[in-house]
């Protein structure tokens, strides 16, 4: 689990950065399960890192068919990267 983190878009992958250090932390690839926990909100996202392949925009995709973008730039207070 990471704590006040920030994305940032690569290639293929979204990079997980620390907010106040701005240390990289971690990669998510395509087709790993990350979840995801808002600020001032009890929201969890989760779901597998897919990529819209018009736009370019990562996504979450949940096992109940559930789309929800990642927004870049902003702040989430906890992410984990989940193993099968």
């Amino acid at each position: 689990m990471f704590k006040d983190v920030l994305f940032m878009l690569g290639q293929d992958e979204l990079h997980i950065y620390d907010y106040f250090t701005r240390e990289f932390l971690d990669s998510v690839k395509l087709g790993q399960k990350l979840q995801i926990e808002c600020y001032d909100e009890m929201v969890y996202l989760s779901g597998e890192l897919k990529k819209d392949s018009m736009t370019d925009k990562l996504f979450l995709h949940d096992r109940n068919g559930f789309t929800c973008y990642i927004e870049y730039g902003q702040v989430y207070e906890k992410v984990w990267i989940l193993n099968d």
